[in-house]
């Protein structure tokens, strides 16, 4: 009677567990939509090979600069010679030849190609979605996309009110604060966003050269 007893128990557990898992919500895919072939698409549905990175992957992943970019994206690598004037970002090892050339890696913001080199490692502020588009890009985006290409897309205002604020303080006169606002400007009719980044840093290394400035920090940065 026991042994019966305990059997029923052992049944009603294994049922009662198995009407939980059925009822148990199942986890929702967030769907990525890019414009890597400069329509609106499924990051699923484009044959290429993509690493999108939504606003919420940014702010998570604290993706604050190209080379944050390069940390968290496979295939990518970025380095920066000379103060911001020679940066190189290099998709699947496909170097440049020249380093005072052009990249093989073309730049956008919101499909716009920047030129200059210097402003390669611009501040990713207010972005919506970044996304590194891998392989042989010369067709989309021109002769300067041969390895791939780089696609940055701001947040766009909306009809509804929005703001954010962050700051960010730290050693060796870190600091950061970047504000942004957006929302209708004419009820209906006209909308528009700003966004301001300030970003400061004094340097970690001390400047070991005998002449003027010995002592200072260096490696600093103020954008």
């Amino acid at each position: 009677m026991q042994r019966e007893t305990a059997s029923r128990i052992g049944s009603v557990a294994v049922l009662t567990a198995t009407l939980a898992a059925l009822s148990t919500p199942a986890v929702a895919i967030e769907e990525v939509v890019v414009t890597a072939r400069k329509m609106e698409e499924r990051l699923v549905d484009v044959p290429m090979a993509i690493t999108a990175m939504t606003s919420e992957d940014i702010e998570q992943k604290g993706i604050r600069s190209l080379d944050d970019v390069a940390a968290n994206t496979p295939g990518l690598t970025f380095s920066n010679l000379q103060g911001e004037q020679l940066p190189a970002p290099v998709i699947r090892g496909v170097a440049p030849i020249d380093i005072f050339g052009e990249n093989n890696v073309g730049i956008f913001i919101d499909g716009v190609y920047v030129s200059g080199r210097s402003g390669l490692n611009f501040s990713q502020i207010d972005m919506e979605r970044i996304e590194v588009i891998k392989g042989p890009q010369a067709a989309l985006y021109g002769r300067n996309s041969f390895s791939g290409a780089i696609n940055y897309v701001t947040e766009k205002p909306t009809d509804q009110f929005k703001a954010k604020t962050e700051v960010t303080v730290g050693k060796d006169g870190k600091f950061r604060t970047a504000v942004s606002v957006g929302g209708p400007l004419v009820e209906g009719t006209l909308k528009g966003r700003l966004a301001v980044n300030y970003d400061k840093y004094d340097g970690a290394y001390e400047n070991q050269y005998s002449g003027i400035g010995r002592g200072a920090d260096i490696g600093g940065f103020e954008y």
